[in-house]
């Protein structure tokens, strides 16, 4: 690194002090080659350089000798000897520019005026007072297009602020009426209870008579199908002696599970467990809800209480021969979970069941019956004014522009075709992309935020967080919003995989004074 100024390189740094100077014809201010005139005061000739990390000082003969000297490129701004400096380029007639000082005499002619290639100046024409002509034009019909588009602005503004005025109110109109209508709720509730008691106390009793019968038809079933258990454990036990063994099962079919011919130890075991041979009780318990399914494929083998029960089966038969191993209150507990009277459903059934309860216990019934239903009227009803409040909330708290430009856009979707697809774009809502043949809408981002830069946020809008692409990340758009006399969508790109670009032209942006300041931010004197 070059930190000092030695005699050897004297003459040449003289020359490289004088050639290193540019005095430009809008400012006598001298400054080095490359230099922007706000940061002229930066390089003063008459003491040493510091660079702007501050991190080395070197002798003033150094800047722009073609020799990187600083960290951060800005003692060479002239040359391309750092590849992280900056050349400035005054463009007298248009607007100054600053590129990378890495293309400085590369042969290219980046700045308008030339100033970039100054190794070979005849190669470079000045055109900056041709495109700084068109520039200007540009520049005046943005701002015509500007002034006629606040017009349409304003009322938009208008708009938004009476929507939004609109908003507050009937939020505050909502919150009354979800106040007056959990005041109904609870009332309603308060009957529906108060009826339901007197319910449950009316059909009690006929509770009480259907649980005895339902128990009363158990025992039955239960006995019917201990008989039909006992009848075929005497069919299999040969030599009646009150134990049926492996050799007297496995000559009978039905025990062949598999039906390759023969009855295995697995299947034998199936049937008896560890034990080899099973009475009576554990046949009628255990091995019969194994055998009967079995059985009943087995054709022609049915005896007529068998046949009788085929024509009209019950299916809750098999679990019927497992009560003696149940807890004694399980079926108890079955039916009376079968009898809620809190249960909207068979009260409906019971209310609309004729002749089945006495007239006092019928009206009962549809006494409570109606006040379960204006109950869950008023109930929905509440849920429906939360829902209300929620989206109102959610749109006051979004931001609509500094004067609520936006806000009358909001929900309104705007279409774009090309020769595939077909685009939609529902503001702060959502982007969607289908497809002209055919298929469903594809998720292509849902509003995010404003993320434009800080002379104007409002000038771009982000949707995320859209369908997966295949293998890949969530798609997302981002909407360049323009000013513009009418709301529509100018065009959509993707410039990368699953990132789209849309223009989107609006009176919503047509603001004067961000034309204003992006005008200034380009021109630098």
């Amino acid at each position: 690194m070059n930190m000092y100024f030695n005699s050897s390189n004297l003459l040449h740094s003289v020359l490289l002090i004088v050639s290193s100077f540019v005095v430009y014809v809008q400012s006598d201010v001298p400054r080095p080659r490359g230099v922007s005139l706000s940061k002229a005061s930066l390089y003063s000739p008459t003491k040493d350089f510091t660079c702007f990390d501050g991190t080395v000082t070197i002798p003033f003969s150094y800047v722009n000798d073609d020799y990187c000297d600083c960290f951060d490129g800005s003692d060479e701004p002239g040359t391309a000897a750092c590849l992280n400096g900056v050349f400035h380029c005054t463009n007298a007639g248009h607007r100054a520019q600053n590129i990378p000082s890495s293309r400085v005499n590369d042969g290219v002619c980046d700045c308008c005026d030339g100033t970039d290639e100054y190794a070979a100046p005849n190669i470079c024409v000045n055109t900056c007072e041709e495109l700084g002509k068109e520039a200007r034009a540009e520049a005046q019909r943005l701002t015509e297009l500007h002034k006629a588009g606040s017009h349409l602005r304003q009322e938009l503004i208008e708009k938004g602020n009476k929507k939004r005025s609109e908003m507050a109110e009937q939020l505050t109109q909502l919150e009354k009426d979800k106040a007056d209508a959990e005041k109904i709720k609870a009332e309603k509730e308060s009957l529906k209870n108060e009826i339901e008691s007197k319910e449950n106390d009316a059909l009690k009793v006929y509770r009480e008579v259907e649980e005895i019968e339902r128990q009363k038809k158990a025992e039955e079933e239960k006995e019917i199908s201990r008989k039909e258990s006992l009848e075929q454990f005497e069919r299999f036990d040969s030599n009646n002696d009150g134990l049926l063994t492996s050799d007297e099962i496995s000559t009978a079919n039905v025990f062949d599970k598999n039906k390759d011919g023969q009855v295995d130890e697995e299947e034998i075991k199936y049937f008896f467990g560890d034990s080899e041979s099973v009475d009576k009780d554990s046949f009628v318990t255990t091995t019969w809800p194994l055998l009967k399914p079995l059985l009943m494929m087995e054709q022609g083998m049915f005896t007529p209480m068998q046949d009788e029960e085929e024509s009209d089966p019950d299916p809750d038969e098999e679990t019927n021969q497992d009560v003696d191993n149940e807890d004694p209150g399980s079926e108890d507990d079955t039916a009376d979970s079968d009898l809620r009277v809190d249960d909207t459903e068979e009260h409906e059934i019971e209310a609309d069941t004729p002749n089945k309860y006495d007239e006092e216990t019928q009206k009962l019934i549809e006494e409570a019956t109606e006040a379960r239903r204006q109950f869950s009227d008023a109930e929905r009803t509440v849920r429906e004014i939360d829902s209300n409040i929620r989206n109102i909330q959610q749109n006051l708290e979004k931001d609509y522009g500094l004067q609520q430009e936006f806000a009358t856009l909001d929900g309104q979707c705007f279409e774009y075709e090309d020769k595939e697809y077909v685009y939609k774009l529902c503001m702060f809502q959502k982007v969607t992309q289908k497809s002209k043949n055919s298929g469903s809408e594809i998720g292509l981002g849902n509003w995010g935020e404003w993320a434009g830069d800080n002379n104007n946020k409002y000038s771009v809008m982000k949707y995320t967080n859209g369908i997966a692409c295949w293998n890949g990340p969530n798609r997302l758009t981002v909407v360049n919003v323009q000013c513009g006399l009418d709301t529509k969508l100018l065009s959509v790109t993707e410039p990368y995989r699953c990132e789209y670009k849309i223009d989107l032209s609006t009176p919503a942006a047509c603001d004067e004074s961000n034309t204003a300041q992006q005008q200034s931010a380009h021109d630098e004197l």
